[in-house]
């Protein structure tokens, strides 16, 4: 048996999406529930934190990069300190050239623009719950 598949015996197809904007939140609970993944929305940044502590890990991490009152850095940080290659999807209507370096390079991480439509999104959610490496 593969790490992944081991992996995927013990956390279902689940992701944790970071999400302020109601709507948009909304739209990446339904896409992952038509994919088969369970999602669990956070609209602020200190539930997630609380969860990342306490909870057993979800499969992935959805994380919007500029939240009401902050950028999602921190929640990016604490999850690579916690999970250091747990898959994080980055889905934002940022320019991706304005993300930081650490987020585009890392390997466990994909960058996809809400622009770029539910294929997209569902292409990465596939990546990170299927492809990406097991968390450690």
């Amino acid at each position: 048996m593969t790490e992944r598949a081991a992996y995927d015996l013990d956390v279902a197809r689940q992701v944790w999406v970071v999400e302020d904007e109601p709507a948009a939140a909304a739209l990446a609970a339904d896409l992952c529930r038509g994919a088969g993944i369970e999602a669990t929305v956070f609209p602020t940044p200190l539930p997630f934190l609380a969860a990342l502590r306490d909870a057993s890990p979800p499969s992935a991490v959805v994380l919007d990069w500029r939240l009401e009152h902050e950028l999602s850095a921190a929640l990016f940080l604490a999850t690579r300190h916690r999970y250091p290659t747990m898959p994080v999807v980055y889905w934002t209507g940022s320019p991706t050239d304005l993300l930081p370096a650490m987020i585009r390079a890392d390997g466990s991480t994909r960058v996809v623009d809400k622009a770029a439509g539910s294929r997209a999104f569902e292409a990465a959610l596939d990546w990170a719950t299927r492809e990406a490496p097991a968390a450690g």
